[in-house]
């Protein structure tokens, strides 16, 4: 089994811990709040915001960021590594992960409207 780069560990463990304050900090005014997170240090700028448009719009560029939203039950290290792996491998195929506070509307063949 490949062995995780302490980089990656370190950048989990950060992540996580990150949110864990807040939630201590917050505590049910953190639920539901949205936490930009660096893919390449875990670190974030400590701002919760409101929304995920939000959060993208207060970073330099949003493929550089994970965006975090935070449940009760917090994030472990375990699950902010696989999280910020899955984003990074998204990014790298030019994709990202939806946004709920968007309404996408799919489009319709004509005959169909």
């Amino acid at each position: 089994m490949k062995e995780t780069p302490q980089q990656e560990i370190d950048a989990a463990r950060r992540c996580a811990d990150t949110i864990t304050g807040l939630l201590a900090e917050h505590k049910e005014n953190a639920f539901g709040k949205w936490v930009a997170v660096r893919l390449s240090d875990g670190g974030t700028d400590g701002i919760m915001y409101d929304t995920k448009q939000e959060a993208v719009r207060f970073q330099i560029h949003e493929m550089l960021c994970a965006y975090v939203c935070i449940l009760p039950t917090g994030m472990p290290i375990d699950d902010a590594l696989d999280f910020l792996r899955i984003n990074r491998k998204l990014y790298a195929a030019g994709m990202r992960i939806s946004d709920p506070d968007r309404h996408v509307q799919m489009p319709m063949r004509k005959e169909h409207r």
